[in-house]
């Protein structure tokens, strides 16, 4: 088994990441411990590990080795993982019978936040696992999305719209985690409310390669038609309610146009809390 920097090998990016190490793990630190004396960590937010990535991972470390070690922390007399679970997995395929690995001096809370950041970190997390992550990170400091936007370099509106996502049906969060739809696609949803249509517009959008843009009309259509004795007695016209709830499903938020014979008008938005209110002005562009 070797350590070392190469161009060659399939899926090196798999080794080598984009940027330095939340741990600060160098190789210089590293030493072999036996991979059976090694536990993932229950706090990982990838829940997917695809079965053709670690296969391609495997092939990498067969020919080239591991390049980057893992890092872990004892736990009792075992070790258990803070980064680097897939390189583990991917040697365990290979047949290799240890790794190396930095060990850190890490307690409960300071090894979940370093495993949690170096995951938002990569860019291969499904948006589903990252939004998990955050959430994890948040109970776990008892951040706001604000803060945490600073802690990880991200912007807090990205933030907020991935936790949202967490408010769709388990069969929805599961299609985005496999990547059937996307995020974006998924995100209007929200403003349908009810759960078996969400669940049911979700399987057409994934069977039929809708676009955002698509799904944001579907949704207007369908709240149209589950609320049209509220929408006649309101005396707004068929443009009006179709804008109406295009820019609900954009902010998922309850929203009312009323047009004026003047041309003016009014545009009420309603927030369930500060934060539902920092998210929607986040999403109009307008910093607190």
């Amino acid at each position: 088994m070797s350590l070392k920097k190469t161009g060659l090998g399939r899926g090196l990016s798999n080794l080598i990441p984009d940027a330095p190490s939340a741990s600060g793990a160098s190789s210089s630190e590293f030493q072999y411990l036996n991979l059976d004396e090694i536990d993932p960590n229950p706090d990982q937010p990838r829940r997917v590990f695809k079965e053709q990535e670690l296969s391609e991972l495997a092939e990498t470390i067969q020919n080239v080795g591991v390049i980057e070690p893992i890092v872990v922390r004892k736990k009792g007399n075992r070790y258990l993982i803070i980064s680097g679970e897939r390189r583990w997995r991917a040697s365990k395929l290979v047949g290799y019978k240890k790794i190396p690995a930095v060990i850190k001096d890490f307690d409960d809370v300071r090894a979940a936040e370093v495993a949690l950041i170096e995951n938002i970190q990569r860019e291969d997390l499904s948006a589903i696992e990252e939004a998990r992550a955050y959430e994890s990170l948040m109970a776990l400091t008892g951040d706001k999305p604000g803060d945490l936007a600073k802690k990880v370099g991200k912007d807090r509106t990205t933030i907020t719209n991935l936790l949202r996502l967490l408010k769709l049906p388990e069969e929805i969060l599961k299609l985005v985690e496999e990547k059937m739809i996307t995020a974006g696609q998924a995100r209007p949803l929200l403003s349908l409310g009810d759960r078996k249509m969400m669940t049911q517009l979700a399987g057409r959008i994934a069977r039929e390669g809708w676009s955002a843009r698509r799904v944001e009309d579907e949704v207007a259509k369908l709240t149209e038609v589950a609320g049209p004795t509220k929408a006649k007695s309101s005396g707004k016209d068929a443009n009006t309610r179709k804008m109406e709830e295009r820019i609900r499903a954009r902010l998922t938020a309850k929203v009312d146009l009323a047009h004026k014979g003047s041309g003016g008008g009014k545009l009420t938005i309603q927030y369930s809390s500060l934060d539902d209110l920092e998210r929607i002005l986040d999403l109009m562009g307008v910093k607190m």
